[in-house]
């Protein structure tokens, strides 16, 4: 842009405010004068007519000069600094208005005095206002109401800029404060993870170097940016309200660019340059640690399978070069890994070793199994009969002289006369009896009996099984009662024989533990519980018998299971029909009933005993 003649072909303004400072100027002595700080320049190209701000720490002092024939319209501004985040040129071309470019700089020769030149699309008018430590700059716009040019919301206002205090605003921002390494770590790992941290920023720039770009987006993260002559090119951008990392990814992807970070520097040159260096830097570093002296360590191995350990760290050895002074050596004596190999190396096994080798867990097995059973039975019978003295009739030949057999029930349940007989009350029954005469048969009597038992038991077994087992190895404990079991034999000449066979009802407990990280114990466990039983006349072994895999917490109890069983029986006999009859019924006959209810509960509880020797979190 020319600023030749300009003083020939440009009209200029001066306000009243510049003829009192220049008064000011002359009555006081130089080093009493202020330096004024322009902090930032800002465009608005959404309101009509467009905006210039230009923002400073205190009072400007300023004049203005429209130069037509180069549609420029120059600010300048005296007694002051610019700031480096307000000395970049702001390219406005993508928005339809009037200002194409703003160019803020320094004049040379005039270390106080500051210039803005505003370039015009079209020769126009401008006004400029001071409101305190702001200048606003109205350029209107020949076509009309203004609108954002190459934008699919061409006829919406832009998205506020993170920075501005509107949403119209492409401006040039203030000094940002220092990043610290922890957001550096944050941006280089976003790269690769896709999230990005950074404070949002407007970027909207056309045809400009990539190297304006670069310095743009450092002085709004604060990191400091070196370039690489190989980084050129020219860039369109169009970003409103983006991170400054995720822009700055978009731009190295698309210039095929990379970035490399040391402290608060990050280095920019170009992919190949950047794989080029990392390939020299590799076989640099592989030839230092071929020619790097070797030292030897001795490590006491005292939980670690030897030939495990050693087959993970051989992997961990140098290499390079195939030097037979590396070495992992195991020494099966001492129980001891002797490592030859350079000290870094040396030191990443030692690490290793400090967290491999250590106790293998031990775990508590505690097991409690709890058996209960609960017999019933009741027996309810009657007996009939009828009885006499010496005949003297001829019913006496009819009956005989002998007492009468009762019609139903036991044979010589009643004595000869009225007594009962105090035999047929047994299994802690109870035995009711009556003996009523006929008073027209003297010597005739009836004799009744009902006898009435009922059996009740409550067995209640607790097992409890204990043991302790190295992880993921397996542990079995067994407890028996021997039992004699009956049997049948073929015997060649003899024929079939009766035999017996002594077997063992066991408890068991079988468990295969693994322990995980966490603390949590990972088991396989078989439980089985086995009773002997009588079936007839015969001996046998009943089982009850549960396996599965469980996860438990080092300390807690578990239930893995239960069985519930239960036996009902119920029997009658007696004389037909007659044992049916209501209430005179059980003279009759005989009732019995049996109930059995077994119930078998375990419960397992595994404690690791050994968790800060294992290592465990």
């Amino acid at each position: 842009m020319s600023q030749q003649g300009a003083h020939m072909s440009c009209r200029k303004q001066f306000t009243t405010g510049a003829v009192f400072v220049a008064l000011a100027a002359i009555l006081l002595p130089e080093t009493a004068w202020a330096i004024t700080r322009i902090t930032s320049v800002d465009f608005r190209g959404t309101v009509e007519p467009n905006q210039i701000e230009i923002h400073a720490d205190s009072t400007i002092t300023y004049e203005m000069q429209e130069n037509p024939t180069d549609r420029q319209i120059v600010i300048e501004i005296k007694d002051a600094q610019l700031s480096t985040a307000a000395s970049r040129k702001i390219d406005t071309s993508s928005f339809d208005s009037n200002v194409t470019l703003i160019s803020p700089y320094q004049v040379q020769g005039q270390s106080n005095t500051v210039r803005v030149v505003v370039q015009l699309r079209e020769p126009g008018t401008a006004e400029l206002a001071s409101d305190g430590n702001v200048l606003r700059l109205s350029v209107p716009n020949p076509g009309g109401q203004t609108r954002a040019a190459e934008s699919p919301t061409a006829e919406q206002e832009v998205p506020p800029a993170p920075l501005a205090e509107t949403s119209d605003i492409a401006r040039s921002q203030p000094e940002p404060k220092p990043t610290g390494s922890s957001k550096l770590e944050e941006f280089m790992e976003g790269r690769t993870t896709q999230r990005f941290v950074g404070k949002p920023i407007t970027l909207q720039v056309k045809d400009v170097e990539a190297a304006d770009v670069f310095r743009m987006i450092g002085e709004a993260s604060g990191f400091n940016i070196v370039l690489g002559d190989d980084v050129k090119g020219k860039v369109t951008l169009s970003l409103v309200d983006v991170p400054w990392d995720q822009a700055l990814d978009v731009l190295l992807h698309t210039l095929h660019l990379g970035a490399e970070r040391n402290g608060n520097i990050l280095r920019i040159i170009t992919l190949q340059n950047l794989t080029a260096e990392k390939t020299e830097e590799l076989k640099a570093s592989l030839a230092a640690q071929a020619n790097t002296p070797r030292i030897t360590r001795i490590f006491p191995i005292s939980y670690a399978s030897l030939p495990d350990l050693s087959a993970i760290l051989s992997k961990f050895a140098t290499t390079t070069g195939a030097s037979p002074d590396t070495m992992v050596q195991v020494d099966n004596r001492t129980n001891s890994l002797i490592i030859r190999d350079i000290p870094d190396n040396i030191e990443k096994m030692r690490k290793l070793i400090e967290q491999l080798d250590t106790q293998t867990p031990q775990v508590l097995i505690e097991a409690k199994v709890v058996e209960a059973s609960e017999n019933f039975s009741k027996t309810l019978s009657g007996s009939l009969g009828l009885s006499g003295g010496r005949p003297t009739s001829g019913f006496a030949s009819m009956a005989g002289a002998n007492p009468i057999d009762p019609l139903v029930g036991t044979p010589g349940v009643f004595d000869d006369g009225n007594a009962v007989s105090s035999a047929t009350v047994t299994g802690g029954g109870i035995g009711l009896g009556i003996t009523p005469s006929l008073s027209f048969i003297s010597n005739l009597r009836i004799n009744a009996l009902i006898n009435m038992n009922e059996n009740e038991s409550q067995v209640k077994v607790v097992s409890s099984p204990k043991t302790v087992v190295l992880n993921k190895e397996s542990a079995s404990i067994v407890q028996g009662t021997p039992v004699l079991i009956a049997g049948t034999t073929t015997v060649p000449g003899v024929g079939t024989v009766p035999t017996t066979q002594m077997q063992s009802a066991n408890l068991s407990l079988d468990v295969t533990p693994t322990v995980t990280n966490e603390g949590s114990v990972l088991m396989r466990l078989a439980v089985s519980k086995d009773n002997p039983v009588t079936i007839g006349t015969n001996s046998g072994i009943a089982t009850r018998k549960i396996t599965t895999l469980v996860l438990v917490d080092s300390g807690s109890t578990l239930v893995i299971g239960g069985i519930y069983s239960m036996r009902s029986e119920n029997t009658s006999s007696g004389f037909p029909f007659l044992r049916k009859i209501p209430i005179l019924g059980i003279l009759f006959g005989n009732e019995s009933g049996t109930t059995d209810r077994t119930e078998l509960f375990i419960f397992i509880t595994p404690r690791i005993l050994n968790p800060k020797e294992a290592g465990l979190s």
